[in-house]
């Protein structure tokens, strides 16, 4: 994950790029509405799923569907996260929220700002 002066970058190994069905994911900085730090982003999907699952220790894809909030998840056991929730007509994006795992959550979580702040 990159923190770029126009928002936030995603990029995603080989593997991930299997189950969300992209190299990387861009959210504009117009686009994002809260920035959360989650110590155990693994608990926060919730909703029918479209990716990988490992119980308790990997979730990469789509997750949401049939909830009304999509998220775009790629969350590992034992690594904080960032919660990124998006306006999707903003950004153009088929969805709500980005849930990722990341060594330096704290540090991006801080770099970030809504839009809206």
């Amino acid at each position: 994950m990159d923190v770029t002066e126009g928002g936030v970058r995603v990029r995603f190994s080989a593997w991930e790029r299997l189950a969300v069905w992209r190299d990387e994911v861009v959210v504009p900085q117009a686009a994002i509405k809260v920035v959360e730090y989650v110590d155990a982003p693994l608990r926060r999907t919730r909703g029918g799923r479209a990716g990988a699952l490992i119980s308790g220790v990997l979730k990469v894809g789509y997750w949401g569907l049939g909830a009304g909030v999509r998220q775009l998840v790629s969350a590992r056991r034992g690594m904080p996260g960032l919660r990124i929730e998006i306006d999707r007509g903003a950004a153009g994006l088929p969805f709500d929220e980005v849930l990722v795992s990341v060594p330096n959550a704290a540090e991006l979580a801080g770099a970030l700002t809504p839009s809206n702040a």
